[in-house]
């Protein structure tokens, strides 16, 4: 057996060795820390609406329109539950990663309903979401296959 057969002489072929198959790494670990950051910044988005701060865009006519305070609570409670959805993930609960999956998606349709009032955050928060969505359904695909 000479040098560089691939035989474990350095080359990285037990690299696997001790590394747990459900735990979160790669892009499930990436995107539970995206999950809690945007759970966090729609809590403080949702403070915002409560308080009925300033910094918010006047809407008339809007179909989807509830006022500024019941958008807060909802941002606030979407935020909580993404939160913890995302501590889920972090905690390796299967279970956890599809909630995640779900509380993703509910918080793409409400940045959407959200875009005249906040439209860049809204857009921001929906392209954060959805990349969620693809790194915790494509991460649990990869390893049902491993």
């Amino acid at each position: 057996m000479g040098a560089g057969t691939g035989t474990g002489s350095g080359t990285g072929a037990h690299s696997h060795v001790g590394r747990s198959s459900t735990s979160p790494r790669g892009g499930s670990l990436f995107a539970s820390v995206v999950l809690m950051v945007i759970g966090a910044t729609n809590i403080l988005q949702g403070v915002a609406a409560v308080r009925r701060d300033r910094v918010f865009t006047s809407v008339s006519g809007y179909a989807y329109a509830f006022n500024l305070h019941a958008w807060g609570w909802i941002h606030v409670g979407l935020g909580v539950l993404l939160g913890v959805a995302a501590l889920g993930i972090l905690m390796r609960s299967r279970i956890a990663r599809y909630i995640g999956i779900a509380f993703a998606s509910l918080n793409l349709v409400a940045q959407f309903m959200w875009l005249p009032y906040q439209p860049i955050w809204a857009v921001v928060g929906m392209a954060l979401s959805a990349f969620v969505i693809w790194a915790l359904a494509i991460d649990w695909h990869a390893r049902r296959t491993a």
